[in-house]
């Protein structure tokens, strides 16, 4: 492959015009252990079968335990939810100090559910791609959540955390 006539951070800011949602994706190995984090790289794959993904950076902190669960839970945030989204995001912590504080109860096989965001989908890991330095999670889903708000989702554009109306003025 060519050498890009770009570098990484034009990249970014490129991609960044699209405005995306914001999830928190919290998981649990099978010996306990726990991952959460912060993921705007998030899709809907497949309605039959249920199947969505995400993408997450090989370097993050919460890697490794979350290649290694076999439970995912992806939460979609609300407008309301930024302080937890960077709390989420804030690298070097392990998944149980983020969690900590942070109000959730036990899900199927014990993933971390988050009852105050607006929806919730959970399901078993299908599968980890490789692809250059993020993964593409693909998650089997097999079991959801919508909570009645007339909150607007929590989005990110531009490197900045923003709602929908915001981005339509900008």
């Amino acid at each position: 492959m060519a050498e890009p006539l770009f570098d990484s951070t034009e990249f970014r800011q490129v991609c960044g015009h699209f405005p995306t949602g914001v999830t928190a994706v919290t998981a649990v190995t099978a010996d306990g252990g726990v991952a959460a984090l912060t993921v705007n790289s998030f899709t809907s794959v497949s309605l039959r079968p249920a199947k969505v993904l995400f993408c997450v950076i090989s370097s993050s902190s919460s890697f490794p335990t979350l290649v290694a669960s076999e439970r995912i839970a992806i939460h979609i945030l609300g407008q309301d939810q930024e302080d937890l989204a960077r709390r989420f995001a804030t690298s070097g912590l392990t998944g149980a100090e983020k969690l900590a504080g942070v109000p959730w109860v036990p899900g199927p096989d014990g993933v971390p559910l988050l009852p105050g965001t607006p929806a919730v989908l959970a399901g078993r890991r299908d599968q980890v791609i490789t692809s250059g330095d993020h993964v593409i999670v693909l998650l089997d889903v097999d079991h959801v959540h919508l909570k009645p708000t007339d909150v607007p989702a929590l989005s990110f554009y531009r490197g900045r955390f923003v709602t929908p109306s915001t981005v339509v003025t900008e």
